[in-house]
């Protein structure tokens, strides 16, 4: 059996002794993606999710064989011992996401973004569990004009940016003796999900477009990386199937030298797949991010080249808000900003965990 991994293939008939993930905030935006993709590979997978969105990225996987959820706040180290138990690897793909929601309460940012990473990161060791995977975000480079690698000076902005740098240093420095820490410095994901996200910018700006045929651009001139979200799940599984030195104690920045773009850019190419809209371009404000990033050393290290353009993602997302498969894209439930100023986030936190669902490994 072989599995197309960007432009190769990676042979699987004989997997390594990898038979079941912990994949901590698996009900997510990245995380839903991941959890099919690896069910369909006949992983078992452990989901630990506090449900803070709902369950919309775990709903129709919820009964396949292999599949558990621990639902329970990753604070909790009784849930996060109670996920990680019988697996072989852990995913940590659970935060607080995005600058705007993370600011809302600095303190709780910082006891999931930060704090937890270090539970999560102890228990697994503890445990004996070697493959540990972070999901860290290309924001921590901050604001530069250089193209950027994964040794550059870095200098977060966003109190988001800044608490997943803190968890890079205190992963990597827990290497060792049988742990294998691995950093994944994402580009800005787009693209649809079992749990859509319309707070990302090419697919709020997307279904703008389509919804109100008019979008607003704050500047146009600085850069971002982008990623699609199904890319991003592939990476995450390549860096599972790597042999342990070529990723323990590494960190790779995730994208592709191709999906480096100006704001502007991204603006004409949704109004070259949304032609009716009109797009309004106002002052950038006082402080942007702003970096390109090279890809190289995953692309060398893991053979990840990305197999969805942007132009892909804007149509998946214009066809979905056009067809009415998106009702509305205004909804809390879409944005982690207006789901935690909604208080429809923190109720998710309360409680104790709990084992909702579990099947045999299949």
């Amino acid at each position: 059996m072989t599995t197309a991994r960007g432009n190769g293939a990676i042979d699987l008939t004989d997997k390594p002794t990898i038979r079941r993930i912990c994949v901590i905030g698996g009900a997510g935006y990245v995380g839903s993606v991941l959890v099919e993709r690896l069910l369909d590979d006949g992983y078992g997978v452990t989901v630990l999710d506090a449900l803070l969105y709902g369950d919309d990225g775990i709903r129709d996987v919820s009964d396949r064989p292999g599949f558990e959820l621990v639902k329970g706040d990753l604070r909790n180290i009784e849930a996060v011992v109670a996920a990680c138990r019988s697996a072989d690897a852990v995913v940590h793909l659970g935060a607080l996401v995005g600058d705007p929601a993370c600011e809302l309460d600095e303190q709780l940012t910082l006891q999931i973004n930060q704090e937890a990473t270090f539970t999560a990161a102890a228990v697994a060791r503890g445990l004996g569990i070697q493959r540990f995977v972070f999901a860290s975000t290309c924001g921590v480079y901050g604001a530069t004009d250089d193209l950027l690698d994964e040794d550059s000076p870095v200098a977060p902005i966003s109190l988001y940016a800044q608490s997943k740098l803190k968890s890079e240093e205190l992963l990597l420095s827990m290497a060792g003796d049988g742990f294998h820490p691995t950093v994944l410095r994402f580009g800005t994901f787009y693209g649809r999900s079992p749990r859509e996200r319309f707070d990302l910018v090419i697919n709020l700006l997307t279904a703008r477009a389509v919804a109100e045929g008019e979008i607003h651009i704050n500047g146009g001139q600085q850069f971002r990386p982008f990623l699609h979200v199904a890319d991003g799940a592939e990476a995450i599984i390549g860096c599972l199937l790597a042999p342990a030195e070529v990723v323990t104690g590494q960190v790779f920045n995730v994208g592709s030298d191709d999906q480096n773009h100006r704001l502007t850019d991204v603006a004409e190419l949704i109004a070259e797949l949304v032609p009716q809209v009109q797009v309004r371009y106002q002052e950038a404000a006082a402080v942007e991010a702003n970096y390109r990033v090279s890809f190289a050393r995953v692309r060398a290290a893991l053979g990840f080249v990305p197999r969805y353009s942007l132009r892909h993602g804007i149509a998946e997302v214009r066809d979905a808000v056009q067809s009415g498969r998106i009702a509305d894209y205004t909804e809390a439930r879409y944005s982690n900003v207006k789901a935690m100023a909604s208080g429809q986030a923190a109720l998710a936190l309360e409680g104790e965990h709990q084992v909702t669902s579990r099947a045999a490994v299949g």
